[in-house]
């Protein structure tokens, strides 16, 4: 009696079972191709991730870093009002940052770095009228225009018509023929404006920030009857917000 053995393959089963074995190695080695190519391309996001962040505190670190040497103190200035300076323009960019990342470092509501810089220097709401439709701006002229509106209206509050209790501010904006971003400030309502004696980093920031960091323009005049800004935003940092479909 004997057990526990096959009848003996035939020619046909043994080429079968060859061809079974060599479709299960392929089948094996593909799988370990498969999950090492999937641990290639983790380590390349990684280190692209780890690149980006290094970049970008890089260039925090040199934001900063440009912003407290350019806002020196001048003859009579105290240390306090160079640290409320320094304090105030960082806590503008910490703010455009905060609306950038909500949506994973995408382009951010023109309106929101408006009522961020509003609720956080005018006492008052409604003094700053704004007018103009939904529009997003990238990160890049996002940061920028957070710069300039911070400095817009902290000299309209300390000098300007946002000092004083019935002044207030008009800013709006609308899209040109070619799509670029024109955005007007004006001031009523406050003391007489003169020319300053002397260009601080607040006024550099108005003037240079959107022709050097956007390629767009800037210009602004000292009225005696309120201070008036414009500028051009280039179309290719301007976007429209994603229309959402209504629920039935």
């Amino acid at each position: 009696l004997v057990e526990g053995h096959s009848q003996p393959f035939t020619s046909s089963e043994q080429r079968v079972a060859e061809t079974l074995r060599a479709t299960l190695i392929e089948v094996v080695l593909r799988l370990a191709d498969e999950a090492n190519a999937e641990r290639q391309q983790a380590t390349a996001r990684q280190e692209l991730l780890i690149a980006e962040l290094n970049h970008r505190v890089r260039n925090i670190l040199g934001l900063i870093r440009g912003l407290i040497r350019q806002s020196a103190p001048t003859a009579g200035s105290s240390v306090e009002d160079f640290v409320k300076v320094v304090d105030g323009r960082i806590h503008a960019l910490a703010r455009a940052h905060n609306q950038i990342t909500d949506d994973h470092w995408g382009p951010a509501p023109l309106q929101a770095l408006i009522d961020a810089e509003s609720a956080a220097f005018v006492d008052q709401p409604g003094r700053i009228e704004v007018s103009g439709e939904p529009l997003l701006l990238n990160p890049n002229a996002y940061s920028t225009m957070a710069l300039v509106v911070h400095e817009l209206v902290t000299n309209s509050t300390k000098y300007g018509s946002l000092s004083g209790r019935d002044g207030r501010v008009s800013l709006s904006w609308t899209r040109n023929a070619k799509g670029d971003l024109d955005l007007d400030w004006r001031e009523t309502g406050g003391p007489k404006v003169k020319p300053p004696t002397r260009k601080g980093f607040g006024a550099t920031i108005i003037n240079r920030s959107v022709p050097y960091d956007l390629g767009g323009t800037a210009s602004i005049e000292y009225d005696p009857a309120g201070v008036r800004a414009s500028f051009c935003i280039p179309a290719r940092h301007v976007s429209a917000p994603k229309a959402v479909s209504g629920q039935t």
